[in-house]
């Protein structure tokens, strides 16, 4: 119970980050994913039910407080922790470094996702190259800030975990 608040505390702060303050990075318009990075961590860590509906919880947010149209970051990061789901069963990652590759390919999985809603339900031209140069740069930015994310997911669960133990024993 504990782990899963810290992981929707973790969420909250992220979304927060994510259309808020990173907005004021000299990047242009490309601002990381934070809320992919933590959608993948669970899809690797934590498949469970919960964290399931923390991915959809996730992607809805991200709905609310950035995209005009509800429903397409729901959509996205639900393909994104399936996608990471099915690769924890085949490959196992346990270096926060390795985390990076796994990371980027889901990007690509919510890029493509998002531009086939786009393109199949919303009607919207000019989704080609500079959908592709923005779906590029996302991955890159979220990848690169992958490892760094993990590390502190891991120690956020680690201590959650040794508390709860501390308490068990007492």
């Amino acid at each position: 119970m504990k782990l899963s608040l810290l992981f929707l505390a973790v969420g909250f702060v992220l979304v927060l980050l994510q259309t808020t303050l990173l907005h004021l990075l000299p990047l242009g318009p490309f601002v990381p994913d934070l809320a992919l990075v933590l959608c993948v961590y669970l899809g690797l860590n934590h498949p469970t039910v919960g964290a399931v509906v923390g991915s959809f919880m996730l992607g809805y947010s991200v709905d609310v407080f950035s995209s005009p149209v509800l429903g397409l970051n729901c959509l996205a990061m639900s393909l994104v922790f399936l996608t990471a789901y099915l690769s924890s069963r085949c490959i196992w990652i346990n270096s926060p470094l390795l985390s990076a590759p796994v990371v980027f390919l889901a990007s690509w999985v919510k890029g493509a996702s998002l531009m086939a809603v786009w393109t199949l339900f919303l009607a919207m031209d000019g989704l080609g190259a500079g959908g592709l140069k923005y779906a590029f740069l996302d991955a890159l930015l979220a990848a690169i800030l992958a490892p760094a994310i993990f590390t502190l997911l891991r120690r956020g669960q680690s201590y959650v975990e040794s508390k709860k133990a501390s308490m068990e024993a007492a």
